[in-house]
Protein backbone atom coordinates (compact mmCIF):
# COMPACT_ATOMS: atom_id res chain seq x y z
CA UNK A 1 0.00 0.00 0.00
CA UNK A 2 1.76 3.65 -0.79
CA UNK A 3 1.29 5.68 2.40
CA UNK A 4 2.13 8.53 -0.27
CA UNK A 5 -0.61 11.02 -0.84
CA UNK A 6 -1.29 12.68 -4.33
CA UNK A 7 -0.68 16.46 -4.43
CA UNK A 8 -4.59 17.49 -4.47
CA UNK A 9 -4.92 15.74 -1.47
CA UNK A 10 -1.80 17.25 0.05
CA UNK A 11 -2.75 19.31 3.33
CA UNK A 12 -3.61 23.22 1.78
CA UNK A 13 -1.59 24.81 5.09
CA UNK A 14 1.59 25.03 3.02
CA UNK A 15 -0.13 26.48 -0.17
CA UNK A 16 -0.33 29.82 -0.74
CA UNK A 17 -3.33 32.39 -1.15
CA UNK A 18 -4.81 32.66 -4.49
CA UNK A 19 -3.14 35.85 -5.96
CA UNK A 20 -5.52 36.65 -8.73
CA UNK A 21 -8.96 37.54 -6.28
CA UNK A 22 -9.45 38.98 -2.73
CA UNK A 23 -7.90 37.05 0.42
CA UNK A 24 -10.04 35.65 3.32
CA UNK A 25 -8.11 36.11 6.55
CA UNK A 26 -6.98 32.53 6.46
CA UNK A 27 -5.59 33.60 3.12
CA UNK A 28 -3.68 36.68 5.10
CA UNK A 29 -2.66 34.32 7.58
CA UNK A 30 -1.56 31.80 5.49
CA UNK A 31 0.68 34.56 3.52
CA UNK A 32 2.14 36.34 6.42
CA UNK A 33 2.63 32.64 8.40
CA UNK A 34 0.59 33.57 11.48
CA UNK A 35 -2.46 33.15 13.30
CA UNK A 36 -6.11 34.42 12.04
CA UNK A 37 -6.36 35.99 15.54
CA UNK A 38 -2.70 38.30 14.84
CA UNK A 39 -4.49 39.01 11.46
CA UNK A 40 -7.72 40.37 13.38
CA UNK A 41 -4.89 42.50 15.39
CA UNK A 42 -3.47 43.77 12.42
CA UNK A 43 -7.24 45.03 11.02
CA UNK A 44 -7.22 47.11 14.16
CA UNK A 45 -4.00 48.53 13.62
CA UNK A 46 -5.04 49.55 10.39
CA UNK A 47 -4.55 46.53 7.57
CA UNK A 48 -6.37 47.66 4.81
CA UNK A 49 -9.88 45.37 4.28
CA UNK A 50 -12.88 45.26 1.95
CA UNK A 51 -15.67 45.21 3.98
CA UNK A 52 -19.17 43.78 1.92
CA UNK A 53 -22.02 43.41 4.47
CA UNK A 54 -20.89 40.59 6.95
CA UNK A 55 -18.10 39.42 4.85
CA UNK A 56 -14.14 40.70 5.56
CA UNK A 57 -11.84 40.32 2.64
CA UNK A 58 -8.18 41.74 1.84
CA UNK A 59 -6.84 42.84 -1.97
CA UNK A 60 -3.56 41.32 -2.13
CA UNK A 61 -1.61 44.43 -3.11
CA UNK A 62 -2.92 46.71 -0.71
CA UNK A 63 -1.78 43.37 2.37
CA UNK A 64 1.17 43.23 0.77
CA UNK A 65 2.43 47.18 1.02
CA UNK A 66 1.23 47.75 4.64
CA UNK A 67 3.17 44.74 5.49
CA UNK A 68 5.90 46.48 3.72
CA UNK A 69 5.64 49.87 5.46
CA UNK A 70 5.09 48.28 9.36
CA UNK A 71 8.62 46.52 8.61
CA UNK A 72 10.29 49.67 6.82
Amino acid sequence: MNSTLPAEAQPATTAQPPSDSLWTADDVARYVGCSVRQIRNFRYAGMPTIKFRHLIRFEPEAVKNWLREQIG
